[in-house]
């Protein structure tokens, strides 16, 4: 060490104070004293070699003879004890210099002498200057032993958190790439800080090294792992309900993380550390949580769960639970949603429809639902969502367990309108889920027979039954010599009773009609029940009876403005309105024009700027909007397969183009409709959804899957014929135009696509939709739009007794046509604000009337220790969606009551 290092450091002490001991024990600088200069803020130092003089001597002079000057009080011995150290009290408050290694080190870093031991430890680490640049940049102000460590580690592996949370994370990215190595901890073991690593992860986690060391082992980052993710998964396992008695708790023991026994506590582990370890365990629940939901070190938790998963064959172990609500809580390992939706499938006929709902929603917000692809066999979003849809269909077959018994083809329709299309949406919903799973690699669905059962039951007992019934009012009543309902408008009177409706109000400038090829009425529901979850938007829907036959152009132009509309027969089919084709979008625009209105492309509205959308639309009183997403997917042989894809998409499709109106074109009224529903199944068409044709029926000037168009049809008992003059309102001006239809869901060919059909007259094709939609006012926000639904916990005041929680919070209102779902995320906090637990997400979403079956639960595991139940800690709810705080509570956490943490294990 040279002269200006002493004098550095020296100077450093005297910034503290005026008085310095100086311990030179060895004698190395004795030489060096006459010619060191200390100037000080109190003047120059003076310098006293005490060993030679009167400690009382010394003590006189510099407390009472000279009290402002700054004296270095040298020495090469030992001080004495306490009782005979005249300088004692001195001692206490002046400033310590040591001029050895550790030392210096101590000085420089800022740390007080009592750390030397520490540094002569791990003095390996301060040869480097960077290191110990990295250290000073990290290490807390008055640190303890424990932080220095903590700070030295964090160094050594060149991180800026010197947390061991963090240290952890880190070396589990490192092992995630390469889980055989074994040199992760190799820069430590250089500067003698493993042991501190592995003593660290006791305190922390409860990894106890001398109990490896008894099994001739040594501890590792990888046993570390399986300890830490076998017992988040055990305590998940006892949190979803699974007791003592079950065999799959058993099959976790050998791998949890232990308790100490008593040949431990004899090896001389403290009281103070067995009194922890239940912390220490909820501690590693909130760990492994963190690890697993964290977007840094979610990828590699991915990694390490499957190497986990395979070697120790989780899967065997995950089997032996045979109820699926025991694995609600299970986000440790994939597999866990495996075995649950095997349980879920095997089990669903038996289930309550609330049970598998609040089993799907849960899952909904959990780990292996949203994980990137790669490393999940399929998409089990996608799986629960499919067991939600069947659970519903299965829950109205039983409800309609007697067939479909109405007293009029009005009173079908109704039931139509109000529920019975809940049978397609739960039809269609399942099948796009049960897609997308197969599409990820998965057979879950399919092996479980559970597809084949909902096509089944779809095709062979809801079309038919419904088909029959309808077949049987249409025949009784001869609806197609009225084709009118009481108090239902008609497709063809759209214009009139929808669009000028709206104009009645003065205010009104300009009405959006948004028409949407084979928008079937239960897929315009769903857009209905979206928009309604916004707080801007308001919809109504409603229906109108459809023409017949029910197909694109004959749709399309009963929509269209008019007073008479006609039907000319050659070589095909021209409709007119007013004396003008209505074929293209071309010609209907030209048909708008009279009417102070428009004909566009959906794909035109979305593409304008706001200066274009605006001048296009400048001089129109009516805007029609032509999307066609459905009917382009599904009535094409090589894609009809994609046609409930292709009503996901047009969904959002429509959506993005409500939006697009309102907030880009000014627009307030919006209209949307559709030309035709439609028919669709998923199986193969066989040969008893045909209805035989043995040749062209003369006459026949148009002929599809779904409906024959000519003059002079012949009749049939297989078929049904009619007049479009009736079911199309076609003028006197018209062709003669007659039309056959397929009995029930049948079709007369299979040429082209044979799985999506329409055409004929099943509530499906001809119950069209109209949403009503109107952009609110602010004011008219909160009392018209739909409300989140409101939770509250269970139990109030809340009174927390163990590190781990399972609070109740019940869903005061039921998701319906006033309320909405919530999504909370719920955690508890200290007076500070301090996150003191995990952070649980709860989806509540429950429809169900009884409030019993609205109650949803959150895991809450405390992390740390020196609760105080005198302190009001705080149980918070934030609204997920929005990101704001829902609500409060108070909470007591009075940990004085034994723990049954420990129990469990």
């Amino acid at each position: 060490m040279n002269i200006e290092q002493l004098i550095t450091g020296i100077k450093a002490k005297f910034d503290k104070c005026r008085l310095v001991f100086w311990q030179d024990t060895d004698g190395e600088f004795t030489d060096e004293l006459p010619s060191l200069q200390l100037d000080t803020s109190y003047g120059p130092a003076t310098i006293i070699e005490i060993d030679a003089l009167s400690h009382l001597e010394v003590k006189h002079r510099i407390e009472l003879k000279e009290p402002n000057t700054a004296f270095l009080l040298y020495s090469q011995q030992k001080p004495n004890e306490p009782i005979r150290d005249w300088l004692y009290d001195i001692r206490l408050y002046a400033q310590e210099f040591y001029a050895d290694n550790s030392s210096m080190v101590l000085n420089d870093i800022g740390m007080n002498m009592e750390f030397r031991p520490v540094i002569t430890k791990f003095k390996g680490f301060f040869s480097n200057k960077q290191r110990v640049a990295r250290l000073k940049k990290i290490l807390p102000k008055s640190a303890s032993e424990r932080e220095l460590e903590l700070a030295l580690i964090a160094a050594t592996l060149k991180l800026d958190t010197p947390t061991f949370t963090n240290i952890l994370q880190t070396l589990f990215a490192q092992l995630a790439n390469d889980f055989d190595t074994d040199s992760l901890l190799d820069e430590l073991d250089k500067y003698n800080l493993t042991q501190s690593f592995w003593s660290i992860a006791y305190d922390e986690l409860g990894y106890i090294i001398e109990s490896a060391q008894e099994e001739n082992r040594q501890p590792t980052l990888q046993d570390l792992a399986v300890k830490l993710l076998f017992t988040e998964c055990h305590q998940s396992l006892v949190n979803s309900g699974c007791s003592s008695t079950d065999a799959v708790l058993e099959s976790f023991s050998s791998h949890l993380l232990p308790m100490l026994t008593n040949e431990q506590i004899e090896a001389g582990y403290s009281i103070d550390r067995i009194g922890i370890n239940s912390g220490r365990r909820a501690h590693v629940v909130n760990f492994v949580v963190q690890l697993r939901e964290s977007r840094v070190y979610q990828d590699s938790y991915n990694l390490i769960a499957k190497r986990i998963e395979h070697d120790f064959e989780i899967r065997n172990k995950l089997y032996l639970i045979s109820k699926p609500e025991k694995l609600m809580y299970v986000e440790t390992f994939e597999v866990a949603d495996k075995q649950l939706s095997l349980l879920l499938a095997k089990n669903i006929n038996t289930l309550e429809q609330e049970e598998v709902n609040t089993i799907a929603s849960h899952r909904l917000t959990t780990h292996w639902c949203h994980v990137k692809p790669i490393f999940v066999d399929t998409k089990y979003a996608c799986v629960y969502q499919a067991f939600k849809a069947a659970k519903q269909f299965y829950a109205l077959k039983a409800k309609y367990i007697d067939g479909f018994v109405f007293e009029s083809a009005r009173a079908l329709y109704r039931a139509y309108e109000s529920e019975l299309f809940m049978f397609d949406s739960a039809y269609r919903v399942f099948c796009e889920n049960a897609n997308q799973v197969a599409h990820h690699g998965s057979d879950i669905l399919k092996n479980t027979q559970l597809v084949a059962s909902i096509e089944d039951l779809y095709v062979n007992w809801y079309l038919h039954d419904l088909a029959i019934a309808w077949g049987n009012h249409v025949d009784s009543e001869k609806l197609l010599d009225t084709w009118k309902f009481n108090g239902i408008f008609n497709q063809y009177n759209f214009y009139n009773n929808e669009v000028e409706r709206i104009f009645q109000s003065k205010q009104v400038k300009r009405v959006f009609v948004i028409i949407s090829d084979a928008l079937r009425y239960e897929v315009a529901h769903e857009i209905h029940e979206q928009i309604n979850k916004e707080q801007r938007f308001k919809s109504t829907i409603t229906s109108q009876l459809g023409v017949v036959p029910s197909y694109t152009q004959l749709g399309m132009a009963s929509l269209l403005p008019h007073q008479e509309l006609t039907a000319h027969i050659s070589k095909d089919v021209t409709y007119k309105v007013d004396g003008l084709s209505s074929h293209g979008l071309e010609k209907r625009n030209t048909v708008l024009e009279k009417y102070s209105g428009i004909a566009v492309k959906s794909s035109d509205v979305l593409n304008w700027s706001n200066d274009e959308g605006r001048k296009a639309i400048a001089d129109a009183r009516v805007v029609y909007i032509y999307h066609d997403q459905i009917d382009a997917i599904g009535d094409k042989a090589v894609t009809e397969n994609q046609t409930f894809e292709a009503c996901s998409d047009g969904i959002k499709q429509i959506k993005l183009l409500i939006e697009r109106i309102i907030n880009k074109l000014n627009g307030n009224r919006i209209l949307v409709t559709a030309d035709h529903g439609f028919l669709f199944k998923s199986s193969d068409v066989v040969e008893s959804d045909k209805t035989a044709l043995t040749v062209k029926p003369h006459g026949t000037v148009e002929g599809k899957k779904r409906y024959l168009i000519g003059q002079q049809l012949p009749k049939d008992s297989f078929y049904w014929t009619g007049d479009m003059a009736v079911t199309a309102n076609l003028s006197s001006n018209s062709d003669q135009a007659e039309f056959m239809i397929p009995r029930g869901s049948n079709r007369f060919n299979f040429v082209g696509g044979a799985k999506f059909i329409h055409g004929g007259i099943m509530p499906q094709e001809i119950c069209v939709p109209v949403l009503r939609i109107e952009h609110l006012k602010t004011a008219k926000q909160k009392t018209t739009a739909k409300q989140k639904v409101g939770v509250v916990p269970l139990s109030n005041p809340l009174r927390l007794v163990t590190l781990t929680e399972k609070i109740e919070f019940l869903q005061t209102n039921a998701v319906g046509d006033e309320f909405k779902e919530r999504n909370l995320t719920i955690w508890i906090e200290d007076p500070d604000g301090t996150v003191v637990s995990n952070k649980a997400q709860v989806l509540f979403d429950s429809e169900s009337n009884n409030s019993d079956d609205r109650k949803r639960s959150a895991i809450l595991s405390l992390n740390g220790t020196g609760f105080d139940r005198t302190t009001s800690y705080k149980l918070v709810m934030l609204d997920t969606e929005q990101g704001d705080r829902f609500n409060s509570y108070s909470v007591t956490i009075d940990l004085a009551i034994q723990d049954d943490f420990d129990d469990l294990f």
